[in-house]
């Protein structure tokens, strides 16, 4: 039960976080898309949340998560996924 909303939070942060890293990517290169998506897109990310779905948080609270905690796991999550994307464009170039 917990990890869907974890993955609900998580794919809700990433609509609002992929297009603005793949935009940024189109016009800085595509490391700095995955720089971004790891970093400054979350906060983008949170930020679209916050304005269109705030209501959603009681939800994850009554699961007994707090808006820190989410952004936590949220973060470390991209962090893997970006990892692994950095080291394939490393190895491949």
């Amino acid at each position: 039960m917990y990890s869907k909303a974890i993955w609900k939070y998580f794919l809700d942060i990433n609509t609002f976080n992929a297009p603005f890293s793949l935009i940024f990517g189109l016009i800085f290169g595509i490391m700095w898309s995955v720089i971004i998506f790891s970093s400054f897109g979350i906060l983008f990310g949170y930020l679209g949340f916050q304005t269109f779905k705030k209501n959603e948080y009681y939800a994850y609270y009554n699961l007994g998560f707090t808006k820190i905690n989410l952004i936590k796991k949220v973060w470390l999550m991209n962090m893997a996924i970006s990892s692994l994307i950095f080291l394939i464009l490393i190895i491949f170039r």
